[in-house]
């Protein structure tokens, strides 16, 4: 990479090509201009050169990956930091995405003795379960963990957002039309039975909600109702694996999977909303981070969210970024309130109390709707980019 006025220089060592075209997206953005190196050369290159100049910052993608992946790398970067005088050791900063996956973190205590590695989470829940990790371990009965000094390593969240190119803006008075759900097609990870169960359920009820038919003896499955002037529901499902469609829903539900990372931002981009579609025990809430947060904000794309998600994913805890409905109500439910304005329905059925906390976070949903404009979305970026800035600014001045 170009040398910044400080001098500094960013190598990337990477496996070659990319997948999913990210080549594109790396070019596109200017994310990085010099030549990508090959991993296996990190080690040589690290201890070629041992004195000023050198490397002085490794910096792991996914520790959970590259530490238990790469064999032997634990050994041969630790046996490199040995190798240096005091005057010239490196920092090895971890990115991590979930505290459970611990089968690399065995090496944790070895550099936290040597006051050597930095954690960086992509979510503060995340560096919150990391932190909460490190105090239990910095009281371990085993002496050899105790004294490793794990409650000083420090902990920081760098939200990984580029700054993609979206074109969408959408008409404040449009009607919600296509909602996304994003992430591998897993049950356990994401409560896709539901959603479709719920689904099914509010379109036998009233079809014409979501743009719709009433099913028949010839249509087994929801048609379009051309006779309405907006447009139909969709729910697209972007992501990877295999789930099955009920059949009732095959011309609502859109799967797009095995996406490169430039249709996926097209594809994304067009999205009115985002369903997290978490289920109540999901680990996303509290050990691991979910993609889709970043995803969507990435792609200027307000994301349907309860004050537990936003609690946990603090940097979307604005309404900027979110649209936030009553955990009473459920996702299925708020989509139907949002696309016909109208929550009346979900207040009757659960039968919430005039002037209840649950019926004012209904009415301040509603109230906000889902569109969200050009400029907040780029505004609520920026203010990611600058936090993004100060943990940058903390790894270099090692703070």
């Amino acid at each position: 990479m170009d040398r910044s006025p400080t001098g500094g220089i960013v190598d990337v060592y990477a496996p070659q090509p990319f997948a999913f075209d990210f080549q594109k997206t790396v070019e596109t953005l200017q994310l990085y201009r010099g030549e990508i190196k090959q991993p296996e050369t990190l080690i040589d290159e690290i201890n070629g050169n041992v004195g000023v100049g050198g490397i002085d910052m490794v910096v792991l993608g996914t520790c959970e990956f590259e530490c238990v992946a790469f064999g032997s790398l634990h050994e041969q970067l630790l046996a490199a930091w040995d190798a240096r005088d005091i005057a010239h050791k490196f920092k090895l900063v971890c990115i991590v995405h979930n505290v459970n996956d611990n089968a690399w973190q065995k090496f944790i205590a070895q550099w936290a003795r040597r006051n050597a590695i930095r954690i960086l989470s992509i979510s503060e829940h995340v560096a919150a379960a990391f932190r909460r990790s490190f105090l239990i371990s910095a009281d371990s009965p085993d002496v050899s963990i105790r004294s490793a000094g794990y409650e000083y390593i420090p902990v920081d969240v760098h939200v990984p957002v580029l700054d993609t190119a979206v074109a969408v803006e959408h008409q404040p008075l449009r009607i919600l039309a296509n909602a996304v759900i994003q992430g591998s097609f897993f049950a356990d990870r994401r409560d896709y039975l539901a959603i479709f169960a719920e689904l099914n359920e509010s379109l036998a009820r009233d079809p014409k909600v979501w743009g719709y038919n009433p099913l028949s003896a010839e249509h087994v499955s929801y048609t379009v109702d051309t006779s309405l002037p907006d447009l139909p529901f969709r729910l697209f499902l972007i992501g990877s694996g295999y789930i099955e469609i009920p059949s009732e829903l095959a011309n609502i539900v859109v799967i797009r999977d095995k996406l490169s990372y430039p249709e996926f931002y097209k594809v994304m981009s067009d999205m009115d909303i985002c369903v997290p579609a978490f289920s109540g025990e999901n680990l996303y809430y509290d050990v691991q981070a979910s993609s889709t947060f970043a995803m969507a904000v990435e792609c200027s794309v307000p994301i349907l969210v309860t004050e537990r998600i936003k609690n946990s994913y603090t940097y979307v805890k604005d309404d900027r970024a979110v649209v936030t409905r009553p955990a009473a109500m459920r996702e299925v439910e708020a989509l139907q309130a949002l696309r016909s304005r109208d929550a009346s329905y979900f207040l009757q059925r659960m039968e919430i109390p005039p002037d209840s906390p649950t019926m004012h976070a209904a009415e301040a949903m509603m109230r906000l709707g889902w569109v969200r404009s050009g400029e907040e979305s780029q505004t609520f970026k920026q203010d990611i980019w600058r936090a993004n800035d100060r943990v940058v600014e903390r790894l270099l001045r090692d703070l």
